[in-house]
C-alpha cells in the first residue's frame, strides 16, 4: 500500500471520529444523564465505529484498475528473476548499447559470469567490456554490433580473458532490448571448451587420414611409375628384339616360300600391335610426358588422346610457358583432369569439352567444362561417387578445393583450385630434376 493512500485513510478517520464524539456528547446532554441514555450512546458509538472501520478495510483491499501491483508482488517477481538469472547454466552479461554501436558499460552480470572470469560485480561495473576480449576479436565483435543494430540479435565466437589472464573459448548470443528506457544488450556466453577440444581432435584425426591418403597416393604413383618403366623398358625392348629377329628371318626366306613369308609378316604385324598396346598401358599407368616435359604438355597430350579415343571434341587453353609446380601437385592435377574427362565420356553425353589451365599469383586453376546433360545435386553429393570424392581429397591434401556445378541440359563445370607455394614448389621441382639428371 502506498504512503498517499495511508494518509487519505488517516484524514478520513479524524473528522469522522470528532463528529461522532460531538454528536454523542450532545445527545447525552440534551437527553439527560440517565443510565439508559448513556448505554444507548455507547452502543451507537461502538456500532458506528465498527461499521466505519469495516468500510475502511474494504476500501484498503480494493485496488484501482490503473494502480500498479503491490510492492510485495514486485519484490517476489524480482526475487524469482534474480533466482533464474543467477542460476542460469551460462554466463549472462547486460551492457548498454552505445550510440556508436558498441558494447557499453556493464549494468548486470550473473553469478556464473563472476565465477568464470574472476571479477566481482563491482569490478564488472567499472570494467571496460572490451578488456575481457583479445584484440584480434574486435572486428568480429563490431560485426556483431552491426547485426544487433540491424536485426536485434547476433551470434559470434571469441575468447574471453579471465582476471588471471587465462582465456576461455565462448559462443556469445546477444540480443538487443530496452532497459530503463535505454538500448541494452543481453549476452549469453556459453563455454565451448569441450566442443573446441572435440573439434581439435576431429581435425587432427582428419589430418592424419589425409596424410595417410596422401602417402597411399604417393606410393601408388611410385608403383605405377615403376611398373610403367618396367613394361616400357623390359617388355618393349624384348618385343623390339623379337621384331628385328623376325624381320631378319623374313629376309632370309626365298621368294618361292610365299606361304611362310605371309605367316611371318602376320607375326610382325602382331608384334607391332603388341608394342602399341604396351605403349598405351605404360602411358595409362604413368604418362612419361608428365615426368619428362611437365604438366602443360601432359595436359595437351591427354586432351588430344581423349578426343582421338572418344570422338568428343576437346578444346584446351593452356599457359604459354611451363607452370612452376611440384611433382606431387602436377600429378594430382593431371589425375583430376583424367577423372573429369572420364566422367564426361561415361556420363555427360557431351559433344564438346573444354580444358582450361591458368595460373595467377597464388593459385593454379584447372577447369573442365562440357555441354552434356549437366550433373544434378544428388549425383554431385552422392557418397558413392568415389571418383568425385577422390578428386576432392586430392585437392584437400594441398589445401585446395574442387567446385562442381551443373545446369540441366547445358552441361557441367568442374573447377579445381590449388594454392601455390613458390618456395616449396621450386625446391620440389629442383629436387625432382636433380633426381632425373642423376
Amino acid at each position: 500500500m502506498s504512503g498517499n493512500k495511508i494518509n487519505i485513510f488517516l484524514w478520513l478517520r479524524l473528522p469522522f471520529y470528532g463528529l461522532v464524539i460531538i454528536s454523542t456528547f450532545l445527545f447525552v446532554y440534551y437527553a439527560a444523564y440517565t443510565t439508559i441514555t448513556i448505554a444507548i450512546s455507547v452502543i451507537l458509538l461502538i456500532s458506528i465505529t465498527l461499521i466505519f472501520e469495516f468500510s475502511i478495510n474494504k476500501l484498503k483491499t480494493v485496488r484501482p484498475v490503473n494502480e500498479p501491483e503491490s510492492d510485495k508482488s514486485s519484490q517476489n517477481s524480482e526475487k524469482r528473476f534474480r533466482t533464474l538469472f543467477n542460476n542460469a547454466d551460462d554466463a549472462v552479461f547486460v551492457n548498454r548499447f552505445t550510440p556508436d554501436l558498441k558494447f557499453g558499460s556493464f549494468t548486470e552480470v550473473n553469478n556464473l559470469a563472476c565465477l568464470r572470469l574472476g571479477y566481482s560485480r563491482d569490478e564488472f561495473q567499472a570494467l571496460d567490456p572490451y578488456v575481457i576480449f583479445p584484440e584480434r576479436y574486435f572486428p568480429a565483435i563490431q560485426k556483431a554490433c552491426q547485426e544487433l543494430a540491424n536485426t536485434g540479435h547476433a551470434i559470434f565466437e571469441a575468447m574471453q580473458i579471465r582476471k588471471d589472464r587465462r582465456q576461455v573459448p565462448v559462443e556469445v548470443k546477444s540480443h538487443l532490448f530496452e532497459l530503463d528506457g535505454q538500448p541494452s544488450i543481453l549476452s549469453i556466453a556459453r563455454d565451448i571448451t569441450d566442443r573446441k577440444h572435440a573439434e581439435q581432435r576431429l581435425n587432427v584425426t582428419s589430418q592424419r587420414l589425409r596424410n595417410l591418403a596422401s602417402r597411399l597416393q604417393t606410393i601408388r604413383e611410385e608403383e605405377r611409375t615403376a611398373v610403367a618403366r618396367e613394361i616400357h623398358d623390359e617388355l618393349g625392348q624384348s618385343l623390339t628384339v623379337l621384331k628385328i629377329q623376325t624381320a631378319l628371318l623374313l629376309n632370309k626366306l626365298k621368294s618361292n616360300q610365299s606361304e611362310l613369308r605371309e605367316k611371318i609378316g602376320s607375326i610382325i604385324k602382331l608384334i607391332d600391335q603388341t608394342v602399341e598396346s604396351v605403349q598405351k598401358i605404360s602411358a595409362k599407368l604413368r604418362p612419361g610426358i608428365l615426368d619428362e616435359l611437365g604438366l602443360v604438355p601432359a595436359i595437351e597430350w591427354q586432351s588430344q588422346e581423349f578426343q582421338n579415343r572418344t570422338g568428343i571434341y576437346c578444346d584446351y587453353t593452356l599457359p604459354k610457358g611451363e607452370v612452376i609446380v611440384s611433382k606431387d601437385k602436377a600429378t594430382a592435377i593431371f589425375r583430376m583432369l583424367q577423372e573429369a574427362l572420364t566422367n564426361v565420356a561415361r556420363h555427360a553425353g557431351a559433344k564438346k569439352v573444354s580444358v582450361i589451365l591458368k595460373q595467377d599469383n597464388s593459385t593454379l586453376t584447372l577447369e573442365v567444362t562440357d555441354n552434356g546433360h549437366g550433373i544434378t545435386p544428388g549425383q554431385r553429393d552422392n557418397p558413392n561417387s568415389l571418383g568425385l570424392l577422390g578428386m576432392k581429397e586430392r585437392a584437400l591434401i594441398f589445401g585446395g578445393q574442387v567446385k562442381i556445378h551443373g545446369v540441366s541440359g547445358k552441361g557441367t563445370n568442374v573447377k579445381v583450385e590449388i594454392p601455390l607455394d613458390f618456395k616449396s614448389d621450386n625446391l620440389s621441382l629442383e629436387n625432382h630434376q636433380n633426381e632425373d639428371w642423376s
